[in-house]
């Protein structure tokens, strides 16, 4: 596994079903595409790619086939890693509700809320 703790920053460890992981993955994969598309600065895409990465190599381990969906996992991340995850979730649940599809935005706020309910009062430190 790959040290997430990078010096100065603190490491947040929150526990959720693999599933909801995959959800906080798919929207971290439209968060750096639209970044990327942006051309927002290296730091910002490099902090996405780094989170999903992460999460996996804490998922899959050394395992052979990935859990079932309803497994419970605990996923470490930085402050700023996890900052991003929370406001990536927001950002892309009221693009589903203006798209019209209210149980994507409903699932991506309840992931997010458990996420939030995880870890300390924000602000983490900043993702710069």
């Amino acid at each position: 596994m790959r040290e997430v703790n990078r010096p100065g920053q603190a490491a947040y460890t929150v526990t959720m079903t693999v599933r909801q992981w995959q959800i906080i993955d798919a929207t971290l994969d439209n968060e750096v595409d639209t970044a990327v598309m942006n051309g927002s600065p290296p730091h910002e895409v490099g902090l996405g790619r780094s989170a999903r990465q992460t999460g996996w190599e804490q998922i899959a381990g050394s395992e052979e086939q990935w859990p079932p969906d309803e497994e419970m996992t605990s996923i470490t991340l930085t402050g700023p890693q996890w900052k991003l995850v929370i406001g990536s979730l927001e950002r892309w649940s009221d693009i589903a509700e203006r798209a019209g599809q209210s149980d994507d935005a409903q699932f991506g706020r309840r992931i997010r809320a458990v996420v939030s309910a995880q870890l300390p009062a924000w602000p983490i430190e900043d993702a710069r």
